[in-house]
């Protein structure tokens, strides 16, 4: 299987949202993208989220929780990643405009990422592989599928300055050396960085 990459431009990121909220199921689209971009979950889970996991009743309103918190499939690790207000805007947009019935019967065991095939079962993983590849090859970004939103969420955490131990845990991870490799860490940035010492 071939090896993704993470999407390095946030220009790109923009481009990649403009395309996914305009093709068909383009609010669920964005949706899926934007969590994947600003969690540290894998398909795998994401696939698996209900209403329940983002949605709570407070003080007799339903708002979106302040964090997912979740078992990943993978390592059976528990894992907590904080929703920001963008992302929360989003969720609440959606679940809005897709579950009505369910939110006014606080109905929140469905999923949040329904397969139009079937009633309350989730989107397939080949469904976000050709949702996610399909915008990136439309803004000629390779190697591109779900799992790059994983990568592209430590990278630019990376990027920003985020100390590694602290990435190294959200994505779960054995070793630095581990996650260094896996947001994609390449030799120019590593160049970029030691060129702006000027000691």
């Amino acid at each position: 299987m071939k090896t993704v990459s993470p999407i390095r431009d946030k220009k790109k990121l923009e481009d990649m949202k403009k395309i996914l909220i305009s093709t068909p199921y383009g609010e669920r689209n964005l949706l899926i993208f934007s969590i994947g971009i600003n969690t540290a979950y894998r398909i795998s889970d994401l696939r698996q989220l209900k209403l329940s996991d983002v949605l709570e009743v407070s003080r007799g309103r339903i708002v979106v929780k302040d964090r997912l918190d979740m078992k990943e499939q993978k390592t059976s690790k528990q894992n907590s990643v904080f929703i920001s207000n963008k992302l929360k805007k989003l969720i609440l947009d959606f679940v809005q405009s897709e579950f009505p019935m369910e939110i006014a019967n606080r109905d929140f065991d469905v999923f949040l990422f329904q397969s139009r095939n079937g009633q309350n079962q989730p989107l397939s993983r080949q469904s976000f592989w050709r949702v996610i590849h399909t915008a990136a090859e439309t803004i000629h970004l390779k190697n591109i599928g779900p799992h790059s939103m994983r990568k592209t969420f430590g990278y630019f955490l990376y990027k920003q300055g985020t100390r590694i131990e602290i990435i190294q845990s959200l994505l779960n991870h054995s070793s630095q050396r581990e996650t260094l490799r896996y947001i994609g860490i390449t030799q120019e940035d590593k160049d970029v960085a030691v060129r702006s010492l000027e000691l």
